[in-house]
């Protein structure tokens, strides 16, 4: 009954041609950033929303540049130190494409654009992230690597961690400098300490494949969808899953948890690219949307919408947690 019960969109943007990944910023002060990738173009814009009374009304679009990319997009990651209020202005972003290269972005939309290209893995990178002080960059891979670059000494690799399955996802914890959770396709998560290169945690989605994962605001927290289950950790007391529930009975594609509020998750999966919010501290399903061909997810950071490319549009949905 669920499915046949799906909102529509509160908003649409079309586009030329059809979205690969989309990435809104995460940062307070980056937050109106928008990052599309379409074929061989990255668009960064900036999206606004007019806002009444916690009502979202209308949508603002401003295109501020796009960037040639030679190869289909994987996944996006912003650089803490984007800003367009400093004189000059600071856009720095991440894209790991189709071809194993890792391409950083660095302009000030107007003279200076600088194009760097990190290359050390063997096969597709599935995720990437910036550390907090926008010095480190994390990798992972199907080439059963986590790698870490010091983007701004030459670009290296500085670390490799050996993983026993393909890399899913990355993150790092947003308060604890150097601590990384690392997501692997066969269901195994682990928490590595970058400063003693060590793994000091791990847990065990128990089903694979583990497709996606992601720490909550609240860095306690960590959930994944592995098969078509979605899975929730207290790391303080990582023993057992706090909780368990079916979301996509073919199994979830990727999943983000909203940026302003750690019981909010955003799910894509089969079949049908259903896109699914829950509330973990409730049982019914907080909003059921559907995506055409899924070109990522993404939450605003401050105002609860989430937004999925879906073919050639960019659809956004205002969800009501009341």
């Amino acid at each position: 009954m669920e499915e046949a019960m799906t909102t529509q969109p509160t908003f649409k943007l079309n586009f030329a041609k059809q979205i690969q990944c989309v990435e809104w910023s995460p940062y307070e002060w980056s937050q109106h950033l928008i990052c599309i990738a379409l074929g061989e173009e990255i668009i960064v814009a900036t999206i606004k929303f007019q806002e009444d009374d916690d009502v979202v009304e209308d949508i603002i679009y401003n295109a501020l540049r796009t960037f040639h990319h030679e190869t289909r997009v994987h996944a996006i990651t912003w650089s803490p130190e984007t800003s367009l209020s400093v004189v000059p202005k600071i856009v720095s972003f991440c894209v790991a494409g189709a071809d194993f290269k890792i391409r950083l972005y660095n302009s000030d939309l107007s003279e200076s654009n600088i194009f760097e290209v990190l290359e050390g893995h063997k096969d597709y990178t599935n995720d990437i992230c910036y550390d907090p002080d926008g010095e480190l960059l994390a990798s992972v891979s199907d080439d059963h690597t986590c790698k870490l670059w010091a983007i701004k000494e030459d670009q290296k690799c500085i670390l490799t961690f050996p993983l026993t399955a393909p890399g899913m996802t990355v993150r790092w914890h947003t308060e604890e400098t150097g601590k990384l959770l690392v997501a692997e396709k066969n269901g195994i998560i682990r928490m590595y300490n970058v400063r003693s290169q060590q793994a000091i945690m791990s847990v065990d989605a128990g089903t694979i494949p583990l497709l996606t994962a992601d720490w909550s605001p609240n860095p306690l927290k960590v959930a994944c969808i592995s098969s078509g289950e979605l899975i929730l950790w207290d790391m303080s007391r990582p023993s057992r899953p706090l909780e368990k529930r079916t979301l996509h009975v073919e199994g979830g594609l990727i999943m983000k948890f909203s940026p302003s509020n750690e019981n909010l998750v955003a799910s894509i999966g089969r079949p049908d690219n259903i896109l699914k919010v829950v509330n973990l501290k409730s049982k019914p399903l907080v909003l059921c949307g559907r995506v055409r061909l899924l070109g990522g997810l993404t939450w605003h950071q401050r105002i609860q919408i989430v937004c999925a490319g879906s073919d050639r549009q960019l659809l956004f949905w205002k969800v009501n947690n009341k």
